[in-house]
């Protein structure tokens, strides 16, 4: 079992390896009737609150969140209203369910439970999370982890204690008008092999670990780990003020250099040139795609290719 230990397990801030013990969850798939439910969360419930649901809406209420989840089956949707919530059964998704807040994000708000080591865990093929504020308190693990198939962050709050957001071998992430802020690390850590859409999102004050292991430093706003590569595409993200850089890219190679935005821009000499072409040579190998992004006053620097 030694054997298998993967070099990107070991540089993990988080907690994910083979060693880590995962709870297993039976994927329920659809109803046996074939229909699908809403799940209204919230201490009471009036008629104004659904006014905007069809007629023929298939409805269930309830007054805690890991109630509805428990009840969910594939294509449920589950609506939130402002609130604090707790549910140990975010870490247990295996279905594709969409869970959406009703109301300004910053009001409808989840926390962890400390005493857990997981907080949101992934497994079903398409799982959405909108207008929500996830807010991490004690646990270990990353506040997101994407084990396998694909899940969507929309116009979130994620305010990390912990680890950030990772997406590990196999799974993909698609993160929009989201914030993500206070990781023990990146906000977002991309395993090999693993896919993400990042879009108008804020990523800000991440790597507040205390440590002088220089490869967990230069952690912040993205991380990539390759080997096989992942693959990134970044438009219109704002990526600042992180202890370590903007995106760090980590390979398992002897060579070791550091480029910023501005360097790029203003290299003249034939040896900058020689790295230039490096750089774009990784990106591409990497399927790196990043468009008008502002990366700033992060700690460390912008981006930095660095070996293991």
């Amino acid at each position: 079992l030694l054997g298998k230990l993967r070099w990107e397990d070991c540089l993990s801030p988080g907690v994910h390896g083979p060693f880590f013990p995962r709870i297993l969850r039976r994927r329920k798939g659809k109803r046996e009737f074939g229909k699908t439910i809403t799940h209204i969360v919230a201490k009471v419930m009036t008629t104004e609150m659904i006014k905007d649901l069809s007629s023929d809406t298939l409805l269930q209420q309830h007054d805690d969140l890991d109630l509805a989840l428990d009840n969910c089956y594939s294509g449920d949707t589950v609506i939130i209203f402002p609130g604090e919530y707790q549910a140990a059964n975010l870490a247990l998704l295996t279905d594709d369910i969409i869970i959406k807040g009703v109301g300004k994000r910053e009001e409808i708000m989840i926390t962890s439970e400390p005493s857990r080591d997981s907080f949101v865990v992934s497994k079903a093929d398409n799982v959405k999370l909108m207008h929500l504020s996830l807010i991490q308190q004690g646990t270990v693990d990353g506040i997101v982890v994407v084990e396998s198939g694909h899940m969507t962050l929309e116009n979130c709050i994620l305010k990390c204690e912990g680890t950030g957001v990772c997406v590990l071998t196999g799974a993909t992430l698609t993160i929009t008008d989201s914030e993500i802020t206070g990781a023990q690390g990146a906000g977002v850590e991309l395993y090999p092999g693993s896919t993400a859409i990042l879009e108008r999102n804020e990523i800000h004050h991440c790597n507040n670990l205390r440590t002088s292991d220089s490869s967990k430093s230069t952690l912040g706003g993205v991380n990539m780990k390759v080997l096989p590569a992942p693959k990134l595409k970044m438009t219109n993200n704002h990526i600042y003020s992180n202890k370590g850089y903007g995106v760090s890219i980590l390979q398992p190679t002897e060579q070791f250099f550091i480029v910023t935005e501005e360097a790029l821009n203003k290299r003249a000499a034939s040896g900058d040139k020689k790295d230039d072409k490096m750089l774009f040579k990784v990106m591409q190998n990497l399927n790196l795609e990043m468009n008008n992004n502002k990366i700033e006053a992060n700690v460390k620097g912008d981006i930095r290719i660095v070996t293991s």
